[in-house]
Formats: structure tokens, sequence, C-alpha cells
């Protein structure tokens, strides 16, 4: 007997339930504590009606108690030999239908599960129910549009889906600290094994959307939308500010400026200059150069000297809300819808979704039912 433990010691016959029948543990007995435990639940105490103990290490409290406490009712199933903490819920209910398809609430909670994941925000069973049919559609739209993918995308989509696979696992795997990688997704009621099917259902329907997004930038191209021009591009950037943000003066700044002309004109490598001079840190490093981005992700007067400046010519000072460019466009053009710049190609695949949500995907749902 341990006095310390202040409790009441008893043996009890073990009543073990197998298949339907009653078998004893002859002679077995087990010592079990009775403590006089206070209960707190956010601040608040709370007791059990039936008394709690321990065991081996281990107190065993009613589940009731526990789970009403937490506000969580608590239902038993006879029929499937279930309890339900909180929501009753049948994961294999249909949750929305589809022509050659349909969707169970098990699938649909588990996309939602890795959509709070990648958002960093939790989607709750309680959540509006239009922002919960708005996601259910777009992992309909989703499922029907992977279907579309031609035999070429679908060989090639396993290689895709490893690759975002391995970089999705590094940042969960940062996330998830000490715990590891497996526990953390447990929480969220994930495998890894969710997480390559939510990949290859993204990344294949939007490979299936390329084909309506070629058609879209071969006609931009055709009607000369310098939008969709293609630019590589070195510069050095004069900041306006210092690194604590403060304005600097007109003449520091011009000075600098002169500084940068003058070795240029001198005939030093403009890569070289850059890595000196250039206060842009997101090119800095590779000698002021970008290589291959669309001329519409700058700011406009960056975008207007990169279509209109002669290629190999460096610029006079180019003024933007940043500070000076010293500009040298090294290529530019339209390119073959597969060599187009990642932006380009993400925001007409975005335009094609939305298109074929607006125009399609209403006709070819056939159900839709979240009150499950």
């Amino acid at each position: 007997m341990n006095d310390k433990l202040k409790g009441l010691v008893l043996g009890l016959s073990i009543g073990v339930m197998m298949t339907g029948s009653i078998a004893y543990a002859s002679g077995t007995q087990i010592e079990v504590y009775f403590k006089n435990i206070k209960y707190m639940f956010d601040g608040q105490q709370k007791k059990p009606a039936d008394d709690s103990f321990i065991y081996n290490g281990t107190t065993y409290v009613p589940l009731r108690f526990v789970s009403e406490a937490l506000g969580k009712e608590v239902t038993w199933d006879g029929d499937n030999e279930t309890i339900y903490v909180g929501r009753k819920v049948d994961l294999s209910s249909i949750v929305a239908v589809y022509k050659d398809g349909q969707v169970t609430l098990g699938d649909f909670e588990k996309y939602m599960n890795i959509i709070s994941l990648l958002n960093q925000q939790d989607i709750s069973a309680n959540a509006d129910i239009n922002y919960k049919t708005s996601l259910l559609k777009q992992f309909v739209a989703s499922k029907i549009l992977y279907g579309r993918m031609t035999s070429e995308d679908k060989e090639l989509l396993p290689k895709a889906v490893t690759k975002q696979f391995n970089s999705l696992k590094g940042y969960i795997e940062e996330i998830s600290g000490d715990q590891g990688s497996a526990a953390f997704l447990a929480k969220l009621n994930l495998t890894e094994e969710d997480l390559r099917d939510y990949l290859d259902n993204v990344i294949g329907s939007q490979k299936a959307l390329a084909v309506p997004a070629k058609v879209m930038y071969d006609k931009e191209v055709s009607n000369n939308n310098t939008d969709y021009i293609a630019a590589s591009v070195s510069h050095i950037l004069i900041n306006f500010r210092d690194e604590q943000g403060a304005t600097r003066p007109a003449e520091e700044v011009d000075k600098k400026v002169k500084e940068v002309q003058e070795k240029l004109k001198g005939g030093a490598d403009f890569a070289a200059v850059a890595r000196e001079y250039s206060e842009d840190e997101g090119s800095k490093s590779n000698g002021g150069y970008y290589e291959n981005a669309a001329v519409s992700e700058w700011v406009p007067e960056f975008k207007k000297a990169a279509i209109e400046l002669p290629v190999k010519t460096i610029s006079e000072p180019v003024k933007t809300q940043f500070g000076y460019h010293i500009m040298r466009v090294e290529s530019r053009g339209y390119t073959p819808y597969v060599q187009a710049p990642d932006s380009i190609k993400k925001r007409l695949i975005n335009s094609s979704f939305q298109q074929f949500s607006t125009n399609e995907l209403p006709g070819l749902i056939e159900s839709i039912d979240l009150t499950k």
C-alpha cells in the first residue's frame, strides 16, 4: 500500500467481453486507487457523476463526463457498436453527385482539412454553409477536369506529383516540429497518402486546363497583347530609401546613379556592377538578372522600358516608385505557350477554371447535400 496515494485499494475480478460472450480471467485481480481528484475545464471545476480511478499510472474518467464538460454530445450506436463524441456523421454518406461520379463526406472532409493546412486556416464543421458549398463545387470541378487529361499528361503526372509532394513534405516537417510529420497530420485526420491524392487531383486538373489556356494564350499573342511578352532583363536599382526605410537625400541617390553609369560606360561587366551596387535583393546576387519574366508583372515604368528599350542596350536611369533602374534587355518576345513564364500560364489556367466553373460545371452537378 502506498500511503501517499491516500486512496482505497480494491481487488476486482476482470470481466472480458469477447464476440458477445463473457469470459473471466480466473483468479486475476487488479489494484485501482480512488482519489479525490479535481477536474478543471477552462478554469471551471466540474465533477463527474460516477467515480474515476487510477490504474497502473493512468487516470480513468467516464467518457460522457469529459465529453459533456467540453460541450460535446455523446451518443451510442448499438447497430454499429460505435460511440460518437460530438457530431454523429457517416463518412460514407454522399454529399455530391455529378456526371459519372460522386463525393463522399469522408473525401470532402479530407479535402477541407488539406485546404486548412495549406492556407493555415481552420475550416470547422460549423463554417459558413455557402463557403463549404463553394469548396465542394471546387472539389467536384477538379475531379471532372482530372478525367479530361490527355494520355501524354497522364504519363507525366506521377513525376510532377512526386516533385510537389517532396516540397510539401518538407514544409510539413518544418511546421510540425518535434512531434513529427505523421503525428502532425494525424491531428488533422490526414496521412501522407491523402496529400499525394490531393496533389494528384490538383495537378491533373491543371494539366487538363492547360488545353483551353493555350487557346487563350495563342489568341492574345495573335492580337499582339503586350502583357504576354516575355523578357529577360538585367538591372541595377539605386533605392530612394536606405536600409532603415528613411528617404535618402537626392544628392546621395544621384551620386550613386552616376557612379554606376560611369563604370558601365567604361566597359565594366554589368553583372559585376549589379552585384556591387544594386539594392534589389531579389536579383543582386544573380547579377541583377531576371530571366523569362512576364513584362506584365512589373511596375508600369519598368514594363514600358522592358518593351521599348533596344535589346542589349544600356538604358538611361528609369524612375519608378522604388528608385532609379539602370536596365539592359537581354531578350524579348512572344514564346510558344509551353515556354511562357509561369505567371502567365498560372493566370490563364485560373481564368480557364473560372470559365469552366461558370459555364460548364452547373450542368454537370446533379446534387449537393451538406446537411449530413
